[in-house]
C-alpha cells in the first residue's frame, strides 16, 4: 500500500486539491459566511487556473531539486527522526510541527521583506476569500518555500509517509481555512484551539495592517498564540469587514496575466 501511494504521490494530490476545492464550492453555495458578489466566475477561473500552474510547476521543481546533486549526495550522519526509539506516529507529529514552526516563520518574514512581500500579496489581492484563494500564489513562492523546507526534511529525514500525509493535511485544512463555509461561533471557538478555522484565517486577508500581519499559521494556531501574532474579530463582523488589499481592486488585477506580473509592476 505504500508503495502504491508513493508512486502515485502526485496523482493523489491532484486529486485531493482539486476534490476538495468542488466539494467546498458546492458547500459554499449552500451555506456561506459572507455574502459574496453576485458573479465570480472570472475570479474562480483566474483563480483555478492559476492553481493548475503553481500544481504542474511544483511538481516539476519538487522533483528537480529532489534529484540534484545537492540533494542526492547529503546525508547526515543520523537524521534526527531515524533514531530507532521512534515510532511513525511520533515522527510524523514531529515532522508536522516542524514544518509548521518553519512555515509560520517563512510566512512572518514574506510580510516584512518588501521583496517577498510583491510576491506574497498575489495572495492577499484576493478581494473575496473562499476555496479558489488557497492555491492563488505567484509561483515564485512556492518555489521558496521548497528550498527553504526541503533542508530542514533532509536534516529530520522522517519517514517518506510522515512528508506525505503532511502534505496532504496542509491541502485539506488550507482549502477550509480559506473557504467561505459558515461554522456556528460556539464550535469555532473550541476548533481554533487545534486547528486553523476560516473565520480565524479569514482575519489574515483582511485590508487592515493589524489583520494582515496575523494569524500566520496554516494548520495550527498554536505559533500564533505563542507568538502573539493571534487576533480576532466579532464573530458579527466577520460577514461585512473588508478583504484584500487596498490596491489591486480591480477586476482585472485578477488576471492571471496580471498576477503572474504584478510582482514587476507594482502598484
Amino acid at each position: 500500500m505504500l508503495d502504491f501511494i508513493v508512486a502515485n504521490t502526485r496523482d493523489i494530490m491532484f486529486a485531493v486539491t482539486f476534490g476538495i476545492m468542488v466539494l467546498l464550492l458546492l458547500v459554499e453555495q449552500i451555506k456561506p459566511r459572507r455574502p459574496e458578489s453576485a458573479s465570480q466566475t472570472s475570479r474562480w477561473l483566474n483563480n483555478i487556473a492559476l492553481t493548475l500552474l503553481n500544481f504542474f510547476l511544483m511538481a516539476y521543481v519538487t522533483v528537480a531539486v529532489s534529484m540534484s546533486s545537492w540533494v542526492i549526495n547529503f546525508q547526515p550522519d543520523m537524521p534526527l527522526l531515524q533514531h530507532p526509539a521512534l515510532n511513525v506516529v511520533t515522527a510524523t507529529m514531529i515532522t508536522i510541527l516542524t514544518i509548521e514552526f518553519v512555515g509560520y516563520w517563512f510566512h512572518r518574514v514574506m510580510h516584512r521583506v518588501p521583496l517577498l512581500w510583491r510576491v506574497h500579496s498575489v495572495h492577499h489581492s484576493d478581494t473575496e476569500v473562499d476555496v479558489t484563494t488557497t492555491h492563488r500564489h505567484h509561483p515564485i513562492e512556492p518555489f521558496i518555500s521548497v528550498v527553504i523546507t526541503l533542508p530542514v526534511i533532509l536534516l529530520l529525514g522522517p519517514p517518506i509517509i510522515a512528508v506525505i500525509i503532511y502534505n496532504l493535511l496542509h491541502i485539506v485544512v488550507s482549502s477550509v481555512t480559506h473557504s467561505n463555509i459558515f461554522i456556528p461561533k460556539s464550535v469555532d471557538r473550541w476548533l481554533r484551539y487545534f486547528i486553523i478555522t476560516p473565520d480565524f484565517h479569514r482575519l489574515h486577508h483582511v485590508n487592515q495592517q493589524h489583520y494582515t500581519d496575523s494569524n500566520y499559521g496554516a494548520i495550527s494556531p498554536w505559533f500564533d498564540y505563542l507568538f502573539g501574532t493571534a487576533t480576532n474579530l466579532p464573530f458579527k463582523e466577520q460577514e461585512t469587514v473588508e478583504l484584500g488589499l487596498k490596491y489591486f481592486r480591480k477586476q482585472v488585477d485578477s488576471r492571471v496575466d496580471h498576477l503572474l506580473l504584478s510582482p514587476f509592476r507594482w502598484k
